[in-house]
């Protein structure tokens, strides 16, 4: 795991170069303490950069950039990869001879071997830019699930890249803010991708690789994978033997590394699964990482308790207290490579790991996407049905006063970034509009121009709010803010139930036994209701969630209204001192007026 960074352009010197993509990996030592390496090609003048974390093969041999054995190839990589001793026994197979242990050289020889068609046949987390130097021409290729980041600005002149926004500010081109950022993330929460806080500076899809020509500086972006969505299980029987098959599977692939390895415990249905199932497999090599509190409404001690004597991992539980988010905020905010209404729990949660002496970790991420954890799966059939309703009526909820009937405005947008804003929306352009001091036209247009998917037209129900958590909230929020605020204490976050072959079974699963009507994640629970305690699976959902809505208003330096200039944030804020506010939208005003 590691932070990657380059620059290509022929307006600066090969010095400079060097310089500017030394300072933009330095800018991420954070993701990558143990190595730093950067390589020019001093007559393509493409400079790449990395900062290494070291999980498999320790050794010095992991260095990169990593050139291929002709030094033809040369390539800058960041993430696992799960299957690569698979791939190298049939590159052996194949002729090819290996001087590492390393799943970088896998990468390199498998494109060697199969071109482009090997992107598809990595499984992993991964984020890379390979130099093609005989083709002249660059790849920059992301995961099909889109767990790791990567960012781009590129035209004829130049092309840059790097795994966090900030890096961008030390790439030597100058950079601009996006003037769109603040109504992006007032309205959802985050920056959508495929923007970001900058101008031109853009988030490559998942399962996409970008093709840069260095001749030209021409540069298209092809997908190379689509997770199957054709309906091939239709029995409950097979559907929880398969589930249980592929999870175990993406465990196992999960469970190698070189260094210490935990899993992020809460106690919940999915932590929980998950940390059972590691602890079959890691052979007493596990270590589990809670965060408990002193406020008893936030504690799931008891419930982990349960699950603790059924496990031979070790654990660790750290007390997380108001006068560690007071001690720790400043740094937090400055971590964020993004902003977002979420990632301060995933910081404590990893912090913990890192205190622990814990590089690797595995998480349940995912699995409320993918089986229908959340209340939006049930909203959805109503905000659909309500869609039909006329237009200006719909816009008159901006006059409600209850926030989330308020967001029923978003359903005039009569597209599905309405139906979004309206599940998951944190303001509505109204107020949108009175915060940032803009025409509400402005505010509007702008949401509306938010490019989607097609394929979210043709489906409904749960499989519609399933699309929408995968691709919208958990895309854009979750996975961006585990990725920055993990590797901002160098720990590595896995991902299991989004391995790329767990939910490729779980799409082709019937809708109508994969979603629980009257139980949340129901299929899941069905397939490990023998190893689960009934503590686990029998009790409404918690969540990962903190005290912050105690803390934050105990916080004067953020929670009084006379920080605040602005005559509505001042409003708001005051209502949130009154608990008539949710704490992340008093956050997103922090964050606007004083964080950024």
């Amino acid at each position: 795991m590691c932070r990657i960074a380059g620059v290509i352009t022929k307006n600066l010197s090969s010095n400079e170069l060097n310089h500017q993509v030394t300072q933009m990996c330095n800018s991420m030592i954070h993701g990558g303490p143990d190595d730093f390496g950067v390589a020019l090609d001093e007559e393509s003048k493409v400079c790449l950069g990395n900062r290494r974390l070291s999980i498999l093969d320790l050794s010095p041999a992991g260095h990169q950039p990593m050139l291929s054995d002709d030094e033809k190839i040369i390539i800058t990589y960041n993430g696992e990869i799960y299957n690569f001793k698979i791939l190298r026994s049939e590159l052996i197979a194949n002729g090819y001879q290996f001087k590492t242990k390393t799943d970088t050289e896998v990468i390199i020889k498998a494109y060697q071997f199969w071109g482009e068609a090997a992107f598809e046949k990595l499984n992993g987390i991964f984020a890379f830019c390979l130099h093609d130097k005989q083709k002249n021409c660059i790849y920059l290729t992301r995961d099909q699930s889109g767990v790791k980041p990567i960012y781009y600005k590129g035209n004829t002149q130049h092309f840059i890249f790097a795994s966090e926004i900030k890096a961008f500010e030390h790439s030597g081109i100058p950079q601009f803010k996006n003037e769109n950022w603040k109504i992006y993330y007032l309205a959802f929460g985050h920056i959508p991708e495929p923007f970001t806080t900058l101008k031109d500076v853009f988030s490559l899809p998942k399962g996409s690789f970008l093709k840069y020509e260095l001749n030209d500086g021409s540069f298209k972006i092809h997908s190379y994978f689509q997770f199957n969505t054709a309906i091939k299980i239709i029995e409950e029987k097979e559907a929880i033997t398969r589930i249980r098959e592929e999870l175990t599977k993406a465990i196992k692939f999960q469970l190698v590394s070189d260094a210490n390895i935990g899993v992020l415990f809460s106690g919940g249905l999915d932590s929980s699964i998950i940390t059972l199932l590691a602890d079959t497999y890691s052979k007493g090599n596990l270590t589990s990482i809670s965060a408990n509190f002193d406020e008893i409404d936030y504690s799931e001690s008891s419930q982990r308790k349960v699950v603790y004597n059924r496990v031979e991992a070790s654990y660790q539980e750290h007390t997380i207290t108001y006068r560690d988010f007071v001690y720790n905020f400043d740094r937090i905010l400055n971590d964020m490579d993004q902003p977002t209404n979420d990632g301060i729990n995933s910081w404590f949660v990893c912090k913990c790991a890192k205190d622990s002496g814990i590089k690797s970790v595995l998480s349940g991420l995912g699995a409320d996407e993918l089986f229908g954890g959340y209340p939006s799966f049930d909203r959805i059939r109503k905000i659909q049905n309500m869609g039909k309703i006329s237009k200006e009526l719909i816009k008159a909820a901006r006059f409600l006063k209850n926030t989330k009937l308020r967001r029923l405005y978003y359903l005039s947008f009569q597209s599905p970034v309405g139906e979004y804003l309206c599940l998951r929306g944190v303001y509505t352009p109204d107020i949108i509009a009175r915060l940032l001091d803009i025409d509400l036209k402005t505010v509007i247009d702008c949401l509306q121009n938010i490019p989607l998917d097609d394929s979210i037209r043709y489906l409904n129900d749960e499989e519609r709010a399933s699309w929408f958590e995968i691709n919208m909230y958990m895309q854009n929020q979750l996975l961006k803010d585990t990725d920055f605020m993990s590797m901002s204490h160098g720990v590595e976050v896995r991902v299991p139930f989004l391995d790329v072959n767990f939910i490729n079974l779980v799409t082709s699963i019937h809708p109508a036994i994969k979603f629980g009507e009257h139980q949340k994640k129901r299929l899941l629970i069905e397939a490990y209701k023998k190893e689960l305690p009934i503590e686990t699976w029998n009790r409404s959902k918690m969540g990962f969630t903190f005290p912050f809505q105690e803390w934050m208003k105990k916080n004067k330096d953020i929670s009084s209204p006379d920080l605040y200039q602005n005559k509505k944030a001042k409003n708001l804020m005051q209502a949130f001192n009154q608990n008539n506010l949710h704490w992340s939208s008093a956050f997103a005003l922090y964050k606007i007026y004083h964080g950024s």
